[in-house]
């Protein structure tokens, strides 16, 4: 097929239409993927396809997607997308660089450092080091890959045999954890779960006794997580105190803040991630509270040329040179070697709107989390289940009945008409909605509608049940 000069100012077009109408637009209905396959054609053929139909499937891709841009999604840690991230991930396509050299990519790659050296101010370190990585999972992972090869260095080279690391992580930590620890050997039952409070956050004391523990075993510790932030509650570990445990018995302390990272730029909120100058390494997800698009994600250490000792191997023979330049390769530090700019869109969003200005944005989504928990206090329908710790409020609809049940119906009946995207989450046995307080232009009309909706799909559902009863 002859190349279309008109088809990319058309599909600016139809993005800058979707970008333009999806704040104010619902998050569309929920898709069933049988659906989806009987209406759409994703079959390659032999022959080119024709513009027209190319165009016509870019199309479709926009209507069959859910809409995340908008307020009413939220379902995940992340809603909205600031305009200056979406030019940037336009610039960083049209460009279509590597980050693996400096010399294919030196915009880019002072971007990043010039990125990394700003949140690494702000967490107190003066001389770290990082490197964006391809989500949050990525830079736990990251996280345990440097740790295992600082405290045994030779892993790297030689395997991990007859050794049985431990490492140390909440009940309500990520998942991630687990599978990085799949990923790089060291075992799934290898890592130690602590037990948390009632709100979700990490007990210090069982944590030593669990380190105590493993070391009689003749294991070997030498990794804690904690996590500010966690996925369900939004709860905060007390990092002063496990700091203390991590230092008494030499543990390489990270901290998961792909979620509560961002508050860091706020003096009325930083106080949740009291002591994170002190730990070796963090995870920073700005795709979450600042609004930067995906993938926005940090491995940050204080331990400057780390990374590069940790990962650096081979490609010396065709990519990696040696000049006067060298040092400025990111590829040696990194897990990958093609790896797409996405610094830019963070360094973008941040420059338009400074430090001030994202203080501003996560002061204002913690002050609608408290509305959202107000509004749920006044209602007699509804019931909070925790007290929030920060931008998740989770809450159900109250019932005499089955109530986990009911909630996920509820779940089910708000995602199939369309208006709004929110997620459950089950704790303790007790299923609930997740209420995630992301989106920068999110407001109590946002919330009013939410709620009402809730409510009279939980009243309709109760009258259906009610009327099954009476018919039996």
């Amino acid at each position: 097929m002859k190349s279309d000069p008109s088809i990319l100012a058309d599909v600016f077009r139809i993005c800058f239409e979707h970008y333009d109408k999806a704040k104010t637009s619902p998050t569309g209905k929920i898709k069933n993927p049988n659906e989806i396959l009987k209406n759409f054609d994703f079959d390659i053929k032999k022959n080119p396809a024709d513009a027209a139909d190319l165009f016509k499937d870019m199309q479709l891709y926009l209507s069959l997607t859910p809409n995340t841009l908008t307020p009413n999604f939220q379902n995940q840690l992340f809603s909205g997308l600031n305009q200056y991230a979406l030019a940037g991930d336009w610039l960083t396509s049209v460009t279509n660089t590597t980050m693996a050299t400096f010399e294919v990519s030196p915009m880019g790659t002072l971007v990043e450092k010039k990125m990394i050296e700003h949140m690494n101010r702000l967490i107190g370190w003066e001389n770290g080091d990082g490197i964006m990585a391809t989500g949050g999972s990525n830079a736990n992972m990251i996280s345990l890959l440097v740790a295992r090869n600082k405290k045994f260095p030779e892993i790297k080279k030689e395997g991990q045999f007859n050794k049985r690391l431990t490492l140390f992580v909440s009940e309500e930590a990520h998942y991630s954890f687990e599978k990085a620890a799949n990923m790089l050997g060291i075992g799934l039952d290898q890592v130690r779960k602590i037990k948390t409070s009632p709100n979700g956050e990490m007990e210090p004391v069982h944590l030593e006794e669990m380190i105590q523990a493993s070391l009689l075993e003749g294991e070997y510790p030498f990794y804690v997580a904690a996590t500010s932030g966690t996925t369900v509650l939004g709860s905060f570990d007390p990092i002063d105190r496990i700091y203390e445990i991590s230092k008494k018995f030499n543990l390489w302390l990270h901290v998961d803040g792909a979620w509560g990272g961002s508050v860091l730029l706020s003096s009325k909120h930083r106080h949740h991630l009291n002591g994170i100058e002190n730990v070796d390494s963090m995870t920073w997800d700005t795709h979450k509270m600042i609004g930067t698009g995906l993938m926005s994600s940090f491995f940050l250490t204080k331990h400057p040329g780390i990374l590069r000792s940790s990962h650096n191997h081979g490609g010396g023979d065709y990519i990696f040179h040696e000049s006067e330049i060298a040092e400025w390769d990111l590829g040696p530090s990194s897990l990958q070697c093609g790896r797409r700019n996405d610094a830019l869109k963070v360094w973008l969003t941040w420059r338009s709107l400074g430090d001030i200005g994202v203080k501003d944005q996560i002061d204002n989504l913690f002050t609608m989390a408290i509305k959202a928990k107000e509004m749920i206090l006044e209602s007699s329908e509804l019931m909070l289940m925790y007290e929030p710790s920060s931008l998740n409020v989770c809450f159900r609809y109250r019932s005499v009945g089955n109530v986990n049940n009911l909630n996920k119906e509820i779940r089910k009946r708000l995602l199939e008409e369309g208006d709004f995207f929110i997620n459950i989450a089950t704790r303790m046995g007790e299923t609930f909605f997740r209420l995630i307080i992301v989106h920068p232009e999110l407001s109590e009309v946002h919330l009013k509608k939410l709620f009402s909706d809730i409510i009279r799909l939980g009243n309709k559902i109760e009258e259906e049940n009610a009327s099954c009863l009476l018919k039996i």
